[in-house]
């Protein structure tokens, strides 16, 4: 086996983790336990991961990459206008929203402080390209002069709370329902009345249709 397969092996092994760290953490997790997750005997864990911390690495890794993938494709496609721009970045904030759940964040605080630093370097990075991008689009007259470093907190905090059954029931809410809602008050937050009936929203009704069906299941 190449280094390249071994790697992707490793990727999709430390896959079937996601959904249990991002409801319950890893402190817990006894390497029987993550064996038993990812469909395979404890001997064939420990030939592809040394120790638990190898696979938390490999967790983070990944998180990273989500992360670093969406700060790319809003610095790259510069063939994207203001507009799409913001769409993906919704998109994209929402989907490392709900990778990295509070009880993540938890256990690489209490556990791999260096490792949760590499998250927020990569965060830190991306939330200043955000905030370029909607200075870019006030300085343009697109969106209102509003203070770009509470417009990213405002989703950041959102969408973690979008997230959270407990919350989603405490408010008597739908998952898919509050995100097309939550959408829809940021366009009357940052387009004008004029703006706004404009707006191509085809494929951005359908990506978010798509992730608010993938998310949901994921919440059960």
């Amino acid at each position: 086996m190449s280094r390249y397969d071994d790697l992707e092996t490793k990727r999709k092994l430390v896959g079937k983790l996601i959904t249990h760290v991002k409801k319950e953490g890893f402190q817990q997790l006894r390497t029987d336990d993550i064996a038993k997750m990812m469909d395979i005997s404890k001997a064939t864990l420990y030939k592809y991961f040394s120790s638990k911390d190898e696979i938390i690495q490999h967790l983070v890794d990944a998180y990273v990459d989500v992360i670093v993938d969406a700060d790319t494709k809003l610095r790259e496609d510069v063939s994207e206008t203001l507009v799409q721009r913001f769409q993906r970045a919704f998109r994209q904030t929402l989907l490392i929203t709900t990778y990295g759940s509070e009880a993540f964040h938890h256990d690489l605080r209490e556990a791999y402080p260096e490792l949760l630093e590499r998250v927020k370097s990569a965060t830190h990075r991306r939330n200043e390209r955000l905030r370029r991008l909607y200075e870019e689009g006030m300085a343009e007259g697109l969106f209102p002069k509003l203070n770009a470093t509470l417009l990213l907190l405002q989703d950041e905090l959102m969408f973690r709370n979008l997230v959270n059954p407990a919350f989603l029931m405490e408010h008597n809410l739908s998952f898919r329902n509050a995100l097309f809602d939550y959408y829809e008050l940021k366009k009357h937050q940052l387009f004008s009345p004029e703006v706004r009936p404009t707006l191509d929203e085809t494929e951005m009704h359908e990506q978010l249709e798509y992730l608010a069906q993938k998310i949901s299941r994921s919440m059960v």
